[in-house]
């Protein structure tokens, strides 16, 4: 496999962050890590926003087994400790009693596992950067990631104050003969907007319609169209959709 490819490194790097690269090739792509620039810095790349994108999702409160195995997986308790631990009652809410491991210790855990497993499951979606490369980068005002049915990180999305910038993962399928369109889909039911035709590889900008800030946008969505884009000014075949978080 070719590890100097910066597309496959950055979607091995968008796996093993999302905890879906696994086993051998999870143990390999780790190992590169500590000697390999490049890897260490597109692992950072997708911790720092997948990280940030959580930090703006709502917390949901997990069912009691949910927590008892997360609990098990983390070393805090053994299967029975973990089951006498767990509120019988019939109250929604979920007891943790203080043992060798504080409840400060396993909320931590909880939250870091949370976030990573939110933004997986998102089919949005995600997730975008910075511009480092200038002196003075536009911060990002909504973001999201757009992933496979297998949840494979496909196009990280980053909606900026003037422009749109869209990076493409080695997971993108490449089309010989048609190319991906990138659109909104208001919330008030009215036709999908189109922000342009997408580049199949490497880092690219949209331009950002003027009245976009003004727009609740329930999803963006990525749609195959004949060469040079849709010849209707609506979607032929949208693909993958996901929503946008707020920042």
């Amino acid at each position: 496999m070719n590890y100097e490819n910066p597309q496959l490194i950055s979607a091995l790097a968008a796996e093993y962050v999302l905890g879906t690269l696994r086993g051998k090739a999870r143990e390999r792509f780790e190992s590169l890590k500590f000697g390999n620039e490049n890897v260490a810095r597109e692992i950072g790349y997708w911790e720092a926003h997948l990280n940030e994108m959580a930090l703006h999702l709502e917390p949901i409160q997990p069912r009691d087994y949910v927590l008892q195995n997360i609990r098990q997986r983390l070393g805090f308790a053994n299967s029975a400790e973990s089951r006498s631990e767990l509120d019988t009652s019939n109250s929604n809410v979920v007891q943790i009693k203080q043992g060798s491991k504080s409840s400060s210790n396993v909320n931590v855990a909880w939250k870091w596992w949370s976030g990573l497993a939110t933004a997986a499951a998102l089919i949005l979606a995600v997730v975008v950067s910075t511009n480092l490369d200038t002196v003075a980068p536009q911060q990002a005002q909504s973001i999201a990631v757009i992933n496979s049915a297998d949840e494979k990180a496909l196009w990280s999305i980053d909606v900026l104050s003037t422009e749109i910038r869209v990076k493409v993962t080695a997971s993108v399928p490449r089309l010989a003969n048609n190319d991906y369109q990138l659109w909104i889909v208001p919330a008030s039911g009215a036709a999908p907007i189109s922000l342009g035709v997408m580049q199949q590889s490497g880092e690219f900008y949209l331009s950002k319609p003027s009245d976009f800030d003004n727009i609740e946008i329930a999803a963006i969505a990525v749609s195959k169209e004949p060469k040079g884009g849709s010849p209707n000014g609506a979607p032929t075949e949208v693909l993958y959709a996901t929503e946008l978080a707020y920042l």
